[in-house]
């Protein structure tokens, strides 16, 4: 009687588990409980750069840029491009393109195109930004005088941007970025109507981007295929003195923000892709690593960077694997779909005053040549 009772728990319980999973419109396998990804050349994560394409001028150096992404060693960029709206609370969002605005569509296609020739993967994403933004106003913030109209008008920016990423064959595109007032839950069928909408012409995987301490506050991962997290987290906590953390300190706070991303990658059945990671060579750069704006005539701190990026590699060195180095897609943590160092800095080289996220010519670029185990004289 009692294994009888067993075998129809079981029946139950895997009947159950089948209706869950039908609900998802595109589920990963569960292997040990943990999400997978099909992705080209699945035996690698993704590792790579992102590249701000805000203005294409002059339009060489972008094609330059991705050379030395491929040259560094990483297998992936993700292309940032802008829509545009007056301030946070304008309702109508612009496709403004020529100098000082955004690429063109011929632009941004030949760029995508030009990384997959060298090999690369891309991830596209299209963001909002303002035109004439109120004190110190930015996306995340945006509170339109009519929601209504602000989402039907994004939901035809978003239809541009994914027609490009149809057209060229993207691996990934993002529906969103770091959009935080519209993760509230008064939004959720809109976000549903757009990516249920959005699959059923791409062929790729679909992500959005949300800040690191607002992932949990998102209510629809599970129509996504993955989840996407700009990684500009605290990280002197644990420190005595937060400005001057050790790298013990700095090793604990990681091992910290580990332990609660992979629990939630469990939770939603997803795995988690940092689709942003980078610090600005300036002071507070490992406290408040969003913070990019310079004080008075600061001179860049190159080290501060450096720090910030080693202890992120030394934390994560059992999760994260360099292109090189990866043997199969068993042995790496399915949890995590990879990381996108930010970012690949088309205009600055790394002297005095650059005091931003760019890596080249900084030793942070060197740094990572050194974990992908590309030898110096192989790049610049």
């Amino acid at each position: 009687m009692g294994r009888w009772v067993i075998v129809a728990a079981c029946l139950v319980y895997g009947f159950s588990l089948l209706a869950v999973i039908g609900t998802d419109p595109r589920p990963f396998p569960i292997v040990d409980r943990f999400p997978q990804v099909a992705i080209p050349k699945d035996t690698e994560q993704l590792i790579g750069m992102s590249l701000n394409v805000y203005h294409a001028e002059p339009f060489t150096l972008y094609l330059k840029a991705l050379d030395q992404i491929a040259e560094t060693g990483f297998n992936s960029v993700q292309v940032v491009t802008p829509m545009f709206q007056r301030d946070g609370s304008a309702s109508q969002i612009e496709l403004l393109r020529g100098p000082g605005r955004g690429p063109s569509r011929q632009q941004l296609v030949t760029i995508l195109r030009r990384a997959q020739s060298l090999g690369l993967r891309t991830c596209f994403m299209p963001q909002v930004n303002f035109t004439e933004p109120r004190g110190n106003e930015w996306r995340g913030k945006i509170q339109p005088d009519q929601w209504s109209a602000w989402w039907s008008s994004y939901e035809v920016a978003i239809e541009y941007f994914l027609g490009i990423a149809i057209d060229v064959g993207t691996d990934l595109f993002s529906v969103g970025c770091e959009l935080l007032s519209t993760q509230k839950p008064e939004h959720l069928s809109r976000w549903q109507a757009l990516i249920a909408k959005s699959r059923k012409s791409f062929n790729g995987h679909l992500i959005y981007s949300t800040n690191w301490d607002a992932y949990d506050k998102v209510g629809f991962w599970r129509s996504l295929d993955a989840i996407g997290i700009s990684g500009y987290w605290d990280l002197t906590t644990h420190a005595a003195d937060r400005d001057n953390p050790t790298d013990r300190d700095l090793q604990a706070r990681w091992h910290q923000i580990i332990d609660q991303v992979l629990a939630f990658a469990e939770s939603q059945r997803r795995p988690v892709l940092l689709s942003e990671l980078g610090y600005p060579c300036l002071p507070w750069a490992l406290k408040d690593p969003w913070n990019y704006v310079p004080v008075g005539n600061m001179t860049a701190d190159e080290k501060i960077q450096w720090r910030g990026l080693k202890s992120f590699l030394d934390a994560w060195r059992e999760l994260i694997v360099p292109p090189q180095t990866e043997p199969t897609i068993q042995n790496r943590d399915r949890r995590i779909l990879g990381v996108l160092f930010y970012e690949w800095d088309v205009y600055h080289r790394g002297d005095d005053q650059d005091t931003g996220y760019g890596i080249r010519g900084k030793s942070s670029h060197q740094l990572l040549k050194s974990w992908i185990g590309i030898p110096e004289e192989s790049g610049s």
